[in-house]
């Protein structure tokens, strides 16, 4: 159960009870000013008021950042094409130097995102988001005029580490614009940014793939082309994005006090909160929120070895470069496909863990039969079907990580963080177990694959008797007298109302 605010003609608000999977609402029995009152008509007015806010920034803000997502994984996958078309060829690359090029962008990445939120914090999104924008499509274009390995080698430092702020700082700025109700379906959409460029990076450098310049090859059309595109859009996000509600230039000011007064009712981080140091500390050490996370980090491996070596993966079923990058394209549509259906699997489902335990069981399928067999049709099917698992477990798990989370401001913050952190270390694991020794099995990568998939179910199944567990506890706790709690996690929460969504 999610918590949402209802209004009064005295602008006071009161709480009730959503559930997000099944789209239904319980009002709660309250009064406002102790005068009790029926209050359908006044809720079904503030979400239809919600709705139309939501809309608002649906159209300015989250679109725009799906489409700087869909450049971003773009570029950051544009390796993969460019392995295909001649790059390992050209700059000497051998054995598992590729791979090597794909862990480094990871390390790049990681050295710097613990920081990026507290920056993003200070400078602003409308300030520091596009101009990572214009920092990472410049490096994307600068691999065009690479000669060696180990200048290519650098490249993916400095793109990993002029990446690294950008989706953090996205969710973050997200979880200031859209209340807790609304911010799972949104978390979902903007994670199909991923797929979705792999969509478009296959057939974009199939055409690539058949230009002849004297000077200038097709591998390197695939990194200058990308990152000029990327450079381009990022400038409009100077005129675009947003720091927070309070200073949004494109709401009114009715608009801005109805969503600052919604959400300082229901809790959850804002513009302009602090964080609590003991709160954070709570946080950091409640294990549940680690486990949960685990299960983004094997869809994210999963769905990252999608974006990555699909062309690869191809290519050594016998197809030639053309049609492997064209062929790529295909998983990557099964998996647009499950994001956009992802809000109707949990609906159906019931739960989010159960959708999420879904997910991992259709990536855990397709896997299972990549690993099985080399007959190309069933290989095929089982790369759509890693895919479609895969990314529809992207649409899924981020967004029940920091909605489940937000029993206060340190826990969002820490549950958007964790997510962001465990979806990039996956990086290191899905760069390094499709090796060119294994061509074309792939054994090792399948297996490790399975493996992870297998804990992410394992992981979801866990976090739900946990969570459990804990609104049992505190259903009993909003029962008994007021006490302190300490800094264990088990003791739960001061929000006595708070309830963990399932």
């Amino acid at each position: 159960m999610d918590q949402k605010i209802i209004g009064s003609e005295a602008s006071k608000f009161e709480y009730i009870e959503v559930d997000e999977s099944s789209q239904s609402t319980e009002i709660a029995h309250a009064s406002v000013d102790g005068a009790p009152g029926n209050y359908t008509e006044e809720a079904i007015h503030v979400e239809k008021r919600l709705s139309r806010y939501c809309r608002k920034v649906d159209a300015r803000i989250l679109i725009y950042a799906i489409v700087l997502c869909v450049l971003n994984q773009s570029d950051r996958g544009s390796i993969g094409v460019a392995k295909v078309v001649g790059l390992e060829s050209d700059l000497g690359m051998v054995k598992n130097d590729f791979n090597i090029a794909t862990t480094l962008f990871t390390v790049g990445y990681l050295l710097l995102e613990v920081f990026s939120n507290f920056v993003l914090k200070r400078v602003g999104a409308s300030k520091l988001l596009p101009t990572l924008g214009v920092l990472w499509g410049c490096v994307c274009a600068l691999q065009g005029i690479i000669r060696t390995k180990a200048q290519l080698f650098v490249m993916r430092v400095l793109l990993g580490m002029s990446e690294c702020g950008f989706t953090a700082g996205i969710l973050l700025i997200m979880s200031f614009f859209y209340p807790k109700a609304k911010l799972t379906t949104r978390v979902g959409f903007f994670y199909l940014s991923a797929p979705l460029s792999n969509v478009f990076s296959g057939p974009l450098a199939s055409a690539l793939s058949h230009i002849h310049h004297p000077t200038i090859k097709r591998w390197q059309w695939v990194f200058i082309l990308e990152g000029v595109l990327t450079i381009v859009v990022s400038v409009f996000g100077f005129f675009i994005l947003q720091d927070h509600p309070e200073k949004c230039s494109f709401l009114s000011d009715d608009d801005k006090e109805f969503i600052v007064s919604y959400k300082k009712k229901e809790g959850s981080l804002g513009g302009s909160q602090k964080l609590s140091f003991s709160d954070t500390k709570r946080a950091l050490f409640d294990w549940q929120l680690w486990v949960m996370t685990f299960a983004t980090f094997a869809t994210c491996a999963a769905s990252s070895s999608v974006s990555v070596f699909a062309p690869e993966l191809i290519n050594e079923l016998g197809f030639t470069a053309a049609q492997s990058q064209a062929m790529s394209a295909l998983p990557s549509v099964f998996g647009a496909i499950a994001i956009l259906l992802a809000g109707q699997t949990v609906r159906v489902c019931g739960s989010h863990w159960l959708a999420g335990v879904l997910a991992l069981s259709v990536a855990l399928l397709g896997s299972v039969l990549m690993a099985a067999t080399l007959n190309i049709p069933v290989r095929i099917i089982g790369l759509c079907l890693v895919g479609a698992g895969g990314f529809s477990g992207l649409g899924i798990l981020p967004g029940w990580n920091i909605t489940a989370n937000s029993q206060n401001v340190a826990h969002s913050a820490v549950a958007s963080a964790a997510t962001v952190f465990m979806g990039s270390s996956s990086g290191f694991v899905s760069s390094n177990i499709f090796l060119n020794q294994d061509a074309p099995r792939f054994i090792i990568g399948h297996s490790v694959n399975i493996g992870l998939l297998f804990l992410g179910i394992a992981a979801c199944i866990v976090t739900r008797l946990s969570m459990g567990r804990r609104n049992r506890l505190l259903q009993a706790q909003e029962m008994r007298p007021v006490v302190e709690f300490s800094d264990s996690p088990d003791d739960l929460d001061r929000n006595r109302a708070f309830r963990y969504v399932l």
